[in-house]
Protein backbone atom coordinates (compact mmCIF):
# COMPACT_ATOMS: atom_id res chain seq x y z
CA UNK A 1 0.00 0.00 0.00
CA UNK A 2 1.27 3.03 -1.03
CA UNK A 3 1.03 6.78 0.87
CA UNK A 4 -1.52 7.82 -1.65
CA UNK A 5 -3.78 4.32 -0.94
CA UNK A 6 -5.11 5.38 2.00
CA UNK A 7 -7.13 8.77 3.67
CA UNK A 8 -4.21 11.14 4.46
CA UNK A 9 -4.18 11.91 8.43
CA UNK A 10 -4.17 15.13 9.42
CA UNK A 11 -0.92 16.70 10.24
CA UNK A 12 -0.43 17.94 13.89
CA UNK A 13 -0.83 21.50 15.54
CA UNK A 14 1.19 24.34 13.98
CA UNK A 15 4.81 24.44 16.33
CA UNK A 16 6.52 27.67 16.11
CA UNK A 17 33.81 24.39 -4.24
CA UNK A 18 36.84 23.74 -5.07
CA UNK A 19 37.08 21.32 -7.64
CA UNK A 20 39.41 19.27 -9.13
CA UNK A 21 38.61 19.66 -12.47
CA UNK A 22 40.28 16.48 -13.76
CA UNK A 23 39.84 14.97 -16.67
CA UNK A 24 39.29 11.64 -17.61
CA UNK A 25 42.51 9.67 -17.01
CA UNK A 26 43.23 6.46 -18.66
CA UNK A 27 44.36 3.69 -15.51
CA UNK A 28 43.06 0.52 -16.19
CA UNK A 29 39.66 -0.57 -14.84
CA UNK A 30 39.75 -4.21 -13.72
CA UNK A 31 38.97 -6.33 -11.02
CA UNK A 32 39.50 -5.17 -7.46
CA UNK A 33 41.47 -2.39 -7.87
CA UNK A 34 41.41 0.80 -10.19
CA UNK A 35 44.21 1.53 -12.67
CA UNK A 36 46.34 -1.68 -12.16
CA UNK A 37 45.38 -2.72 -15.26
CA UNK A 38 45.15 -6.46 -13.97
CA UNK A 39 42.45 -8.58 -11.98
CA UNK A 40 43.62 -9.07 -8.43
CA UNK A 41 40.86 -10.25 -6.95
CA UNK A 42 19.42 2.35 -1.48
CA UNK A 43 5.92 7.27 1.33
CA UNK A 44 8.87 6.45 0.00
CA UNK A 45 7.99 4.82 -3.24
CA UNK A 46 8.54 6.63 -6.39
CA UNK A 47 6.85 4.50 -9.34
CA UNK A 48 7.92 0.62 -8.04
CA UNK A 49 10.48 1.97 -5.84
CA UNK A 50 10.58 1.07 -1.72
CA UNK A 51 11.95 3.09 0.84
CA UNK A 52 14.96 2.48 -0.85
CA UNK A 53 14.82 6.21 -2.72
CA UNK A 54 14.63 8.16 0.92
CA UNK A 55 17.45 6.19 2.70
CA UNK A 56 19.70 9.26 2.49
CA UNK A 57 22.68 10.39 4.76
CA UNK A 58 21.93 7.25 6.88
CA UNK A 59 25.89 7.60 8.24
CA UNK A 60 26.07 10.87 9.26
CA UNK A 61 28.42 11.66 11.80
CA UNK A 62 27.61 12.02 15.45
CA UNK A 63 30.94 12.24 16.34
CA UNK A 64 31.67 14.33 19.36
CA UNK A 65 28.20 14.16 20.80
CA UNK A 66 28.56 10.81 22.76
CA UNK A 67 31.03 12.29 25.35
CA UNK A 68 27.77 14.79 26.33
CA UNK A 69 26.56 14.09 29.36
CA UNK A 70 23.04 13.58 29.60
CA UNK A 71 20.55 12.30 26.43
CA UNK A 72 21.89 14.14 23.18
CA UNK A 73 18.46 15.09 21.38
CA UNK A 74 19.83 14.96 17.50
CA UNK A 75 18.58 16.26 14.72
CA UNK A 76 19.62 14.16 11.83
CA UNK A 77 19.37 10.23 10.99
CA UNK A 78 20.40 9.43 14.29
CA UNK A 79 18.00 11.05 16.12
CA UNK A 80 14.63 12.97 14.75
CA UNK A 81 15.35 13.00 10.90
CA UNK A 82 15.51 8.88 11.63
CA UNK A 83 12.28 8.66 13.25
CA UNK A 84 10.82 10.25 10.84
CA UNK A 85 11.68 8.16 7.83
CA UNK A 86 11.16 4.60 10.04
CA UNK A 87 7.39 5.83 11.13
CA UNK A 88 6.45 6.80 7.97
CA UNK A 89 6.60 3.47 6.82
CA UNK A 90 5.28 1.62 9.69
CA UNK A 91 2.50 4.33 9.97
CA UNK A 92 0.91 3.38 6.67
CA UNK A 93 0.02 -0.56 8.44
CA UNK A 94 -0.95 1.44 11.51
CA UNK A 95 -1.41 4.93 11.41
CA UNK A 96 -1.64 5.29 15.26
CA UNK A 97 2.21 6.27 14.49
CA UNK A 98 1.87 9.35 12.29
CA UNK A 99 1.52 11.53 15.33
CA UNK A 100 5.17 10.58 16.31
CA UNK A 101 6.67 10.92 12.59
CA UNK A 102 4.57 14.42 12.65
CA UNK A 103 5.93 15.56 16.32
CA UNK A 104 9.63 14.67 14.65
CA UNK A 105 9.06 17.17 12.43
CA UNK A 106 7.15 19.44 14.50
CA UNK A 107 10.11 19.67 16.84
CA UNK A 108 12.71 20.17 13.71
CA UNK A 109 10.91 22.95 12.83
CA UNK A 110 10.88 24.53 16.63
CA UNK A 111 14.86 23.96 16.88
CA UNK A 112 15.95 25.43 13.33
CA UNK A 113 17.96 28.00 13.10
CA UNK A 114 18.70 31.01 10.93
CA UNK A 115 21.87 33.09 10.67
CA UNK A 116 21.54 36.71 9.45
CA UNK A 117 21.19 36.49 5.47
CA UNK A 118 18.20 34.12 6.07
CA UNK A 119 20.13 30.86 6.06
CA UNK A 120 17.91 27.52 7.44
CA UNK A 121 20.41 25.12 9.76
CA UNK A 122 20.16 22.50 12.58
CA UNK A 123 23.01 21.51 15.00
CA UNK A 124 23.21 17.71 15.57
CA UNK A 125 22.54 18.18 19.54
CA UNK A 126 20.07 20.67 20.80
CA UNK A 127 20.93 19.96 24.56
CA UNK A 128 25.13 20.49 24.33
CA UNK A 129 26.18 22.64 27.22
CA UNK A 130 28.72 25.89 25.86
CA UNK A 131 31.77 24.59 24.73
CA UNK A 132 30.97 21.25 24.03
CA UNK A 133 31.57 20.43 20.28
CA UNK A 134 28.27 20.59 19.04
CA UNK A 135 27.97 22.13 15.77
CA UNK A 136 25.72 22.41 12.89
CA UNK A 137 24.84 19.14 10.24
CA UNK A 138 26.91 18.57 7.62
CA UNK A 139 25.76 18.88 4.41
CA UNK A 140 24.79 14.92 3.88
CA UNK A 141 22.96 14.88 7.15
CA UNK A 142 21.07 18.34 6.20
CA UNK A 143 20.16 16.32 2.80
CA UNK A 144 18.58 13.66 5.24
CA UNK A 145 16.28 16.13 7.38
CA UNK A 146 15.65 18.46 4.22
CA UNK A 147 14.15 14.94 2.61
CA UNK A 148 11.92 14.02 5.35
CA UNK A 149 10.23 17.82 5.38
CA UNK A 150 9.21 16.49 1.30
CA UNK A 151 8.19 12.74 2.74
CA UNK A 152 5.85 14.31 5.21
CA UNK A 153 4.01 16.95 2.92
CA UNK A 154 3.82 14.53 0.83
CA UNK A 155 1.70 12.16 3.01
CA UNK A 156 -0.51 14.40 4.94
CA UNK A 157 0.09 18.19 2.51
CA UNK A 158 1.00 20.28 5.40
CA UNK A 159 2.21 23.40 3.70
CA UNK A 160 5.11 23.86 6.66
CA UNK A 161 6.55 20.79 5.67
CA UNK A 162 7.20 22.06 2.42
CA UNK A 163 7.89 25.44 3.13
CA UNK A 164 10.80 24.39 5.13
CA UNK A 165 12.11 21.50 2.93
CA UNK A 166 12.59 24.73 0.61
CA UNK A 167 13.68 27.01 2.54
CA UNK A 168 16.55 24.65 3.64
CA UNK A 169 16.98 23.96 -0.39
CA UNK A 170 17.45 27.53 -1.04
CA UNK A 171 20.14 27.62 1.78
CA UNK A 172 21.78 24.68 -0.04
CA UNK A 173 21.77 26.58 -3.19
CA UNK A 174 22.19 29.97 -1.88
CA UNK A 175 25.30 29.22 0.67
CA UNK A 176 26.62 26.30 0.29
CA UNK A 177 27.01 25.25 -3.38
CA UNK A 178 30.60 26.29 -4.94
CA UNK A 179 31.03 26.73 -8.68
CA UNK A 180 33.54 26.72 -11.33
CA UNK A 181 33.47 27.69 -14.89
CA UNK A 182 34.79 24.79 -16.86
CA UNK A 183 34.73 23.45 -20.46
CA UNK A 184 31.36 21.72 -20.27
CA UNK A 185 29.42 24.25 -18.67
CA UNK A 186 29.29 25.96 -14.57
CA UNK A 187 30.02 22.68 -12.06
CA UNK A 188 28.69 22.73 -8.83
CA UNK A 189 30.01 20.81 -5.37
CA UNK A 190 29.85 20.86 -2.31
CA UNK A 191 31.48 19.48 0.68
CA UNK A 192 30.49 17.94 3.68
CA UNK A 193 30.44 20.85 6.01
CA UNK A 194 29.51 24.61 6.09
CA UNK A 195 32.54 26.08 7.02
CA UNK A 196 32.93 29.47 5.44
CA UNK A 197 35.76 29.24 2.66
CA UNK A 198 35.80 25.23 2.76
CA UNK A 199 39.07 23.73 0.80
CA UNK A 200 38.52 20.33 1.47
CA UNK A 201 37.22 17.95 -1.22
CA UNK A 202 34.18 18.35 -2.80
CA UNK A 203 31.46 15.19 -2.72
CA UNK A 204 31.95 12.69 -5.02
CA UNK A 205 30.73 9.15 -5.06
CA UNK A 206 28.48 7.30 -2.80
CA UNK A 207 24.90 8.90 -1.81
CA UNK A 208 24.73 9.10 2.18
CA UNK A 209 28.35 10.96 2.35
CA UNK A 210 28.50 11.96 -1.81
CA UNK A 211 26.64 13.95 -4.84
CA UNK A 212 24.19 11.60 -4.96
CA UNK A 213 22.35 12.74 -1.72
CA UNK A 214 22.59 16.41 -3.28
CA UNK A 215 21.01 15.08 -6.75
CA UNK A 216 18.04 13.77 -4.48
CA UNK A 217 17.96 15.98 -2.03
CA UNK A 218 17.43 18.54 -5.59
CA UNK A 219 15.12 16.38 -7.19
CA UNK A 220 13.06 16.33 -4.54
CA UNK A 221 12.81 20.28 -4.09
CA UNK A 222 12.13 20.11 -8.18
CA UNK A 223 8.92 18.20 -7.32
CA UNK A 224 7.94 20.04 -4.63
CA UNK A 225 6.98 22.46 -7.61
CA UNK A 226 9.24 25.55 -6.17
CA UNK A 227 8.57 29.27 -7.32
CA UNK A 228 10.24 29.74 -10.78
CA UNK A 229 13.34 30.98 -9.77
CA UNK A 230 14.22 28.65 -7.73
CA UNK A 231 13.40 25.78 -9.77
CA UNK A 232 15.61 27.99 -12.78
CA UNK A 233 18.47 27.12 -10.04
CA UNK A 234 17.36 23.69 -9.17
CA UNK A 235 17.92 22.78 -12.86
CA UNK A 236 21.12 24.52 -13.23
CA UNK A 237 22.44 22.67 -9.99
CA UNK A 238 21.45 19.49 -11.53
CA UNK A 239 23.23 20.65 -14.41
CA UNK A 240 25.98 21.16 -12.54
CA UNK A 241 26.33 18.49 -10.56
CA UNK A 242 26.09 15.95 -13.65
CA UNK A 243 29.26 18.21 -15.11
CA UNK A 244 31.12 17.80 -11.65
CA UNK A 245 30.18 14.17 -11.94
CA UNK A 246 31.69 13.70 -15.66
CA UNK A 247 35.05 15.83 -15.26
CA UNK A 248 35.67 14.30 -11.79
CA UNK A 249 34.88 10.36 -13.65
CA UNK A 250 37.53 7.87 -14.83
CA UNK A 251 36.70 6.70 -18.14
CA UNK A 252 37.83 3.70 -20.04
CA UNK A 253 36.90 1.92 -23.17
CA UNK A 254 36.11 -1.85 -23.55
CA UNK A 255 35.56 -2.66 -26.85
CA UNK A 256 32.36 -0.21 -27.99
CA UNK A 257 31.19 0.32 -24.41
CA UNK A 258 32.77 3.11 -21.88
CA UNK A 259 33.23 1.99 -18.21
CA UNK A 260 33.04 4.94 -15.72
CA UNK A 261 34.11 5.18 -11.94
CA UNK A 262 34.83 7.49 -9.16
CA UNK A 263 37.98 6.15 -7.28
CA UNK A 264 38.14 7.10 -3.71
CA UNK A 265 39.83 10.32 -2.51
CA UNK A 266 42.28 8.87 -0.21
CA UNK A 267 43.44 5.65 -2.92
CA UNK A 268 42.74 6.70 -6.58
CA UNK A 269 43.36 2.68 -7.28
CA UNK A 270 40.31 1.85 -5.41
CA UNK A 271 36.86 2.04 -6.65
CA UNK A 272 34.07 1.74 -3.61
CA UNK A 273 31.06 -0.22 -5.10
CA UNK A 274 28.14 0.42 -2.92
CA UNK A 275 25.55 2.87 -2.03
CA UNK A 276 26.80 5.03 0.73
CA UNK A 277 29.98 5.61 -0.45
CA UNK A 278 30.22 4.31 -3.93
CA UNK A 279 28.81 3.95 -7.29
CA UNK A 280 25.78 2.27 -6.71
CA UNK A 281 24.79 5.85 -4.28
CA UNK A 282 25.69 7.50 -7.52
CA UNK A 283 23.98 5.50 -10.12
CA UNK A 284 20.33 5.70 -8.39
CA UNK A 285 19.97 9.10 -8.91
CA UNK A 286 21.63 9.29 -12.33
CA UNK A 287 18.58 6.99 -13.02
CA UNK A 288 16.24 9.46 -11.26
CA UNK A 289 17.54 12.62 -12.97
CA UNK A 290 16.66 10.73 -16.24
CA UNK A 291 13.71 10.19 -15.85
CA UNK A 292 13.16 13.76 -14.54
CA UNK A 293 15.31 15.40 -17.09
CA UNK A 294 14.99 13.58 -20.17
CA UNK A 295 16.42 16.22 -22.28
CA UNK A 296 19.63 17.26 -19.76
CA UNK A 297 22.78 16.62 -22.32
CA UNK A 298 25.69 18.40 -21.71
CA UNK A 299 27.87 19.24 -24.74
CA UNK A 300 29.89 16.85 -24.79
CA UNK A 301 27.21 14.32 -25.19
CA UNK A 302 26.66 12.89 -22.07
CA UNK A 303 23.25 12.37 -20.43
CA UNK A 304 22.45 11.10 -16.61
CA UNK A 305 21.55 7.96 -18.11
CA UNK A 306 25.18 7.27 -19.95
CA UNK A 307 26.97 8.41 -16.98
CA UNK A 308 24.87 6.16 -14.89
CA UNK A 309 25.17 3.16 -17.41
CA UNK A 310 28.47 3.29 -17.73
CA UNK A 311 29.21 3.22 -13.66
CA UNK A 312 26.84 -0.04 -14.22
CA UNK A 313 29.07 -1.43 -16.75
CA UNK A 314 32.50 -1.01 -14.12
CA UNK A 315 29.90 -2.79 -11.24
CA UNK A 316 29.42 -5.42 -13.81
CA UNK A 317 33.36 -5.44 -14.58
CA UNK A 318 34.24 -5.22 -10.94
CA UNK A 319 31.27 -8.16 -9.74
CA UNK A 320 32.84 -11.41 -8.37
CA UNK A 321 30.45 -15.16 -9.04
CA UNK A 322 30.35 -16.86 -5.44
CA UNK A 323 27.57 -18.60 -4.14
CA UNK A 324 25.42 -18.92 -7.22
CA UNK A 325 25.53 -15.23 -7.07
CA UNK A 326 27.38 -11.60 -7.15
CA UNK A 327 29.47 -9.94 -4.45
CA UNK A 328 31.28 -6.74 -4.93
CA UNK A 329 34.93 -5.93 -3.14
CA UNK A 330 35.14 -2.63 -1.80
CA UNK A 331 31.16 -2.16 -1.27
CA UNK A 332 32.35 -0.17 1.90
CA UNK A 333 36.17 0.53 2.32
CA UNK A 334 36.92 -3.27 2.89
CA UNK A 335 37.95 -5.56 -0.06
CA UNK A 336 36.10 -8.47 1.02
CA UNK A 337 32.86 -8.85 3.02
CA UNK A 338 29.57 -10.79 3.60
CA UNK A 339 27.29 -7.66 4.10
CA UNK A 340 23.92 -8.08 2.41
CA UNK A 341 22.73 -4.34 3.80
CA UNK A 342 21.24 -1.86 1.87
CA UNK A 343 23.98 1.48 2.78
CA UNK A 344 27.19 -0.97 2.23
CA UNK A 345 26.31 -4.37 1.45
CA UNK A 346 25.10 -5.95 -1.89
CA UNK A 347 21.29 -4.82 -1.82
CA UNK A 348 22.30 -1.19 -2.83
CA UNK A 349 24.54 -2.26 -5.61
CA UNK A 350 21.49 -4.96 -6.41
CA UNK A 351 18.86 -1.96 -6.70
CA UNK A 352 20.89 -0.01 -8.65
CA UNK A 353 21.20 -2.98 -11.10
CA UNK A 354 17.22 -3.60 -10.76
CA UNK A 355 16.70 0.26 -11.43
CA UNK A 356 18.89 0.15 -14.64
CA UNK A 357 17.15 -2.81 -15.74
CA UNK A 358 13.62 -0.87 -15.17
CA UNK A 359 15.05 2.54 -16.68
CA UNK A 360 16.65 1.22 -19.72
CA UNK A 361 14.20 -1.45 -21.28
CA UNK A 362 13.07 1.17 -23.92
CA UNK A 363 16.56 2.59 -24.91
CA UNK A 364 18.60 -0.47 -24.94
CA UNK A 365 16.86 -3.67 -24.20
CA UNK A 366 19.92 -5.83 -24.38
CA UNK A 367 21.76 -3.86 -21.51
CA UNK A 368 18.38 -3.57 -19.47
CA UNK A 369 18.68 -8.22 -19.66
CA UNK A 370 22.34 -7.76 -18.54
CA UNK A 371 21.28 -5.22 -15.67
CA UNK A 372 18.83 -7.86 -14.64
CA UNK A 373 21.10 -10.45 -14.79
CA UNK A 374 23.57 -8.84 -11.82
CA UNK A 375 20.56 -7.91 -9.89
CA UNK A 376 19.26 -10.86 -9.82
CA UNK A 377 22.49 -12.32 -8.94
CA UNK A 378 22.79 -10.04 -5.75
CA UNK A 379 19.89 -11.66 -4.76
CA UNK A 380 21.02 -14.95 -5.16
CA UNK A 381 23.72 -14.08 -3.07
CA UNK A 382 21.83 -12.82 -0.27
CA UNK A 383 19.43 -16.44 -0.40
CA UNK A 384 22.01 -18.79 -0.86
CA UNK A 385 24.01 -16.72 2.19
CA UNK A 386 20.82 -16.91 3.96
CA UNK A 387 19.78 -20.42 2.92
CA UNK A 388 23.17 -22.27 4.47
CA UNK A 389 23.46 -24.63 6.66
CA UNK A 390 25.48 -22.20 9.43
CA UNK A 391 23.14 -19.61 9.21
CA UNK A 392 22.56 -18.90 13.09
CA UNK A 393 19.26 -18.63 15.00
CA UNK A 394 20.83 -15.25 16.62
CA UNK A 395 23.16 -12.71 14.94
CA UNK A 396 26.05 -13.87 16.61
CA UNK A 397 26.88 -9.92 17.49
CA UNK A 398 25.17 -6.71 16.93
CA UNK A 399 26.02 -4.70 13.49
CA UNK A 400 28.85 -5.43 11.78
CA UNK A 401 28.50 -6.86 8.13
CA UNK A 402 25.46 -9.53 9.94
CA UNK A 403 23.89 -7.17 12.37
CA UNK A 404 21.19 -4.75 12.77
CA UNK A 405 19.82 -1.82 10.94
CA UNK A 406 19.30 -0.94 7.55
CA UNK A 407 23.06 0.06 5.95
CA UNK A 408 25.30 -2.36 7.18
CA UNK A 409 22.80 -5.08 8.84
CA UNK A 410 20.37 -7.52 8.11
CA UNK A 411 17.44 -5.43 8.66
CA UNK A 412 18.57 -3.66 4.20
CA UNK A 413 19.04 -6.92 2.83
CA UNK A 414 15.05 -7.26 2.52
CA UNK A 415 15.00 -4.48 0.03
CA UNK A 416 16.34 -5.73 -2.66
CA UNK A 417 14.88 -9.32 -2.18
CA UNK A 418 11.45 -7.21 -2.09
CA UNK A 419 12.21 -5.31 -4.95
CA UNK A 420 13.34 -8.47 -7.15
CA UNK A 421 10.63 -10.43 -6.05
CA UNK A 422 8.14 -8.04 -7.75
CA UNK A 423 10.46 -7.95 -11.35
CA UNK A 424 10.72 -11.88 -11.18
CA UNK A 425 8.00 -13.09 -9.80
CA UNK A 426 5.42 -13.81 -12.16
CA UNK A 427 7.95 -15.51 -14.63
CA UNK A 428 10.23 -17.37 -12.01
CA UNK A 429 8.06 -18.15 -9.41
CA UNK A 430 9.68 -20.61 -7.15
CA UNK A 431 12.32 -18.01 -7.14
CA UNK A 432 9.78 -15.60 -6.20
CA UNK A 433 9.11 -18.00 -3.66
CA UNK A 434 12.78 -18.49 -1.83
CA UNK A 435 12.95 -14.39 -1.92
CA UNK A 436 9.34 -14.37 -0.04
CA UNK A 437 11.42 -16.52 2.40
CA UNK A 438 14.66 -15.14 2.69
CA UNK A 439 12.24 -11.59 3.17
CA UNK A 440 11.03 -13.80 6.31
CA UNK A 441 14.13 -15.16 7.81
CA UNK A 442 15.54 -12.08 7.66
CA UNK A 443 12.70 -10.71 9.97
CA UNK A 444 12.40 -13.23 12.04
CA UNK A 445 16.44 -13.38 12.37
CA UNK A 446 16.54 -9.51 14.00
CA UNK A 447 13.42 -10.50 16.49
CA UNK A 448 15.15 -13.55 17.55
CA UNK A 449 18.32 -11.18 18.45
CA UNK A 450 16.16 -8.80 20.26
CA UNK A 451 15.64 -8.11 23.59
CA UNK A 452 12.19 -8.25 24.93
CA UNK A 453 11.61 -5.29 27.71
CA UNK A 454 8.33 -4.04 29.25
CA UNK A 455 6.39 -5.07 25.90
CA UNK A 456 9.01 -3.80 23.28
CA UNK A 457 12.22 -4.92 21.53
CA UNK A 458 15.37 -3.63 21.78
CA UNK A 459 18.58 -4.35 20.24
CA UNK A 460 22.24 -3.89 21.52
CA UNK A 461 24.21 -1.06 19.95
CA UNK A 462 26.63 -2.25 17.49
CA UNK A 463 29.90 -1.07 19.04
CA UNK A 464 28.50 -0.43 22.47
CA UNK A 465 26.76 -3.52 23.97
CA UNK A 466 25.01 -1.97 26.71
CA UNK A 467 23.14 0.38 25.21
CA UNK A 468 20.09 0.87 22.43
CA UNK A 469 20.91 3.51 19.52
CA UNK A 470 18.45 4.92 18.00
CA UNK A 471 20.05 5.84 14.44
CA UNK A 472 18.67 4.59 11.34
CA UNK A 473 22.05 3.09 10.25
CA UNK A 474 22.68 0.46 12.43
CA UNK A 475 20.25 0.96 15.11
CA UNK A 476 16.44 0.87 16.44
CA UNK A 477 14.81 3.49 13.82
CA UNK A 478 16.91 1.24 11.08
CA UNK A 479 14.81 -1.81 12.36
CA UNK A 480 11.48 -0.36 12.49
CA UNK A 481 12.03 0.65 8.87
CA UNK A 482 13.15 -2.60 7.74
CA UNK A 483 10.70 -4.62 9.39
CA UNK A 484 8.06 -2.73 8.73
CA UNK A 485 8.89 -2.70 4.45
CA UNK A 486 8.92 -6.65 5.09
CA UNK A 487 5.52 -7.18 6.98
CA UNK A 488 3.48 -4.84 4.45
CA UNK A 489 5.70 -7.39 1.63
CA UNK A 490 4.37 -10.20 3.10
CA UNK A 491 1.58 -9.03 4.67
CA UNK A 492 2.82 -10.67 7.53
CA UNK A 493 1.68 -9.67 11.17
CA UNK A 494 4.00 -11.09 13.68
CA UNK A 495 6.90 -8.87 11.32
CA UNK A 496 4.29 -5.96 11.89
CA UNK A 497 4.06 -6.99 15.51
CA UNK A 498 7.73 -6.86 15.90
CA UNK A 499 8.10 -3.84 14.46
CA UNK A 500 5.12 -2.05 16.20
CA UNK A 501 7.43 -3.31 19.16
CA UNK A 502 10.16 -1.55 18.20
CA UNK A 503 8.94 1.28 17.57
CA UNK A 504 7.18 1.11 20.80
CA UNK A 505 10.32 1.38 22.79
CA UNK A 506 11.50 4.37 20.86
CA UNK A 507 8.16 5.83 22.01
CA UNK A 508 8.63 5.17 25.33
CA UNK A 509 11.81 7.29 24.90
CA UNK A 510 9.99 10.40 23.40
CA UNK A 511 9.69 13.35 25.00
CA UNK A 512 7.48 16.18 24.22
CA UNK A 513 9.02 19.59 23.12
CA UNK A 514 8.39 22.42 20.56
CA UNK A 515 4.98 21.37 19.57
CA UNK A 516 6.32 17.62 18.85
CA UNK A 517 8.41 15.14 20.11
CA UNK A 518 12.48 15.01 20.39
CA UNK A 519 14.82 11.81 20.66
CA UNK A 520 17.85 11.31 22.60
CA UNK A 521 20.18 8.87 20.43
CA UNK A 522 21.44 6.26 22.65
CA UNK A 523 19.73 5.11 26.21
CA UNK A 524 21.00 2.49 28.55
CA UNK A 525 20.24 -1.31 27.60
CA UNK A 526 17.66 -2.88 30.18
CA UNK A 527 18.88 -5.11 32.17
Amino acid sequence: MTAGERESPPCGAAARPVLTGRESRKQGLSGLEFGKGKKTMQVFKRGAAVPVILIAGLLSSAWGIEPEKGPAYLTDSHGASGVVQAFLELSEAAPEYDKYWQGALNWLISVAQHDRQGALYWYVSTTAPKGHPSHRIGIPSMCHVIRMFFAGYRRCGDGRYRDTGLTAVRTLLERFARTRRTRLGVSYAWSHSYRPNDRSPGLLAGHSHGLGNLIDTLLDGYEAKPDDALKAELENALEGLLINLRLRATLRKQGAATLVAWPTLKNPNVVETGYCYGQAGVVLPLLRLAELRPDLKLKDGTTPRSLANGSLRYLMRAARQTRGGYVWPYMRHTRSSKNIGFGSGTAGIGWAFLRGFQVNREFDPEFATECLKYARGAAVYAVNLLSGPKVPRRLRSPGGDAGFGVCGGASGGGFLLIETAKVVGKKEPAFARRLRISIEKIGKLVIASAIRTNGTLVCPDRTHFKRVNLALDYGQTGIVLGLAVAGKYLDNDELIGAAKQVADYIVQCAVPAGGGYKFAQFHPLPQ
